[in-house]
């Protein structure tokens, strides 16, 4: 192992915090309904990420489907201007947010150790952008090592975007491992790119009939340490 590459949106920073600060603006949500309304928020976003991407459906017209589709899997009803009034502050609280906690030094074990370290995050450029720079990951992450899909026109979970990285590090698929919270995007990914990966499942996710197998599951990034000391180091 070589490098360590990251995911970003509920990776290195907990997606949840700036969604509900939003929701809780304009509506009253009971607390054991805003995780599964923000888990429906995320399997509706990716829904229809691709059309946004291709500009087949307007960002106006997903922000709106998206918000509206994942109120109605908890059984409420926003209107569209609701919708949208949501997604602004949602935006807004994005550029504001904090890593996750244990982040920081895993970032500088990294460093200690001689491992290169890496980004790879779908969504627009700059709307991806502003979250980096908000995060301040430019004192750990070089620019060159900094991949989100809307600036260089692929996706994950196509392999591409990992083969795109591997030629930046100048390292072959099995010297570089990959950690992030989707199983869709950033398991099957990675894995079908032949990087080893970490399944970041703290939201303790369960994935039925899982065509490729994470190398681990954490719920915290500080066992990501003890597995790269047992795995590599020992």
């Amino acid at each position: 192992m070589k490098a360590i590459i990251f995911d970003l949106d509920d990776t290195l920073y907990n997606q949840i915090q700036p969604f509900e600060r939003a929701v809780r603006q304009f509506l009253e949500i009971p607390d054991e309904l805003m995780e599964p309304l923000y888990i429906a928020f995320r399997y509706r976003a990716d829904e229809v990420f691709e059309e946004s991407v291709s500009g087949e459906m307007s960002m106006k017209d997903m922000y709106t489907y998206r918000m509206k589709a994942a109120f109605a899997d908890i059984g409420m009803r926003v209107s569209s201007e609701t919708a949208l009034e949501i997604q602004q502050v949602y935006a807004y609280n994005q550029g504001h947010l904090e890593l996750t906690e244990g982040a920081q030094e895993l970032f500088a074990f990294c460093k200690e150790k001689n491992l290169k370290i890496g980004l790879i995050t779908n969504g627009p450029h700059l709307h991806q952008l502003k979250k980096i720079q908000s995060l301040k990951l430019s004192r750990w992450i070089p620019e060159n090592l900094i991949i989100i899909s809307g600036q260089v026109g692929i996706t994950k979970p196509n392999i591409e975007i990992f083969r795109l990285m591997e030629g930046r590090l100048h390292l072959p698929p099995e010297n570089v491992v990959y950690v992030g919270d989707s199983y869709e995007n950033d398991v099957i990914g990675a894995k079908a790119a032949g990087w080893k990966v970490i399944w970041y499942n703290h939201r303790e996710r369960l994935v039925e009939n899982q065509v490729l197998t994470p190398d681990k599951t954490v719920k915290d990034l500080a066992s990501i340490k003890e597995w790269i000391v047992s795995e590599f180091l020992e």
